[in-house]
């Protein structure tokens, strides 16, 4: 039998605030990591010291007031929402700040930085230090694995085009994967397409070709289709569209959406602005 333990603690830092000249250290031998998780609110907890391992009165004066958190990238840069409030607590000494999880979820795993400054008896902004070194610069590591990911959609608004032998355009979007790596794979994909004054066919085609090529879609073949013969302005749903072909029971492996506009002569000109566009197409797995 395997036995997991897990912990719940204050993910706390200690900090030092210079106000006796360090006349007695408090020696930490190293500034501390903190870990941030992407998907959750991360709340970090500061025990605010002075050189004497005392905890300093943070709610009045003549003491250290008004704490910010400062959060950088690696190259000193301010994040968009930076600087963060410190709440003090019912303990004196310990303040608190909560990095909301919409800060934090479309940033890439890396080591961030951080810096905590105050209001000193003198109203001087001052910084607080991680260490007896006057290390005023601490580290974060944003980890971005430890919550599940919801795969977001992909949105396609530029498109590209092909003749055909019958001398028309066919219009399509890139390939779209339909399987992924992981535990419980996609079983259907959905399509929203938004049309304005379109006049035309529209449809979704499928292939099985494990790799894209000029000629994946040849013999490719057409799921749903729909036809629109007056100028019609609207959001097209191919809904729930099933990545298993009934035929064969394989898997399809790509998926796109294409339309043609119908000739207007017999060689199979057109004049594309006549019969309106095709304006984004958004996949949804």
């Amino acid at each position: 039998m395997q036995k997991v333990q897990s912990y719940l603690y204050p993910n706390r830092v200690i900090l030092i605030a210079d106000l006796a000249g360090f006349t007695v250290e408090n020696t930490i031998v190293y500034a501390k990591t903190i870990k941030i998780y992407q998907g959750v609110d991360n709340v970090i907890q500061f025990d605010i010291q002075n050189a004497d391992q005392k905890r300093l009165e943070l709610i009045t004066a003549p003491s250290i007031t008004q704490l910010k958190m400062n959060l950088m990238d690696s190259e000193g840069n301010a994040l968009p929402n930076s600087p963060y409030t410190l709440l003090t607590t019912s303990t004196k000494g310990i303040a608190t700040v909560t990095i909301p999880r919409a800060h934090t979820a479309t940033l890439k795993h890396q080591f961030l930085k951080y810096s905590i400054t105050g209001i000193d008896a003198l109203s001087r902004t001052v910084p607080l230090y991680t260490d007896s070194r006057f290390s005023a610069v601490g580290n974060i590591d944003l980890v971005t694995s430890a919550v599940p990911i919801i795969r977001t959609s992909t949105v396609f608004d530029r498109f590209s085009g092909e003749i055909n032998f019958m001398g028309n355009v066919i219009n399509h979007t890139s390939a779209v994967p339909c399987r992924f790596y992981e535990a419980i794979a996609s079983q259907t994909i959905s399509f929203s397409v938004k049309l304005s004054n379109f006049i035309g066919t529209i449809y979704v085609e499928a292939t099985e070709d494990s790799t894209i090529s000029v000629n994946s879609f040849t013999d490719a073949v057409k799921l749903q289709s729909m036809t629109y013969n007056t100028a019609t302005t609207t959001t097209l749903v191919f809904n729930d569209i099933s990545v298993t072909n009934a035929k064969s029971s394989q898997s399809y492996n790509y998926m796109r959406i294409s339309w043609l506009y119908p000739s207007v002569s017999p060689y199979g000109s057109y004049i594309p602005t006549s019969f309106g566009t095709v304006d984004l197409v958004t996949v949804t797995h």
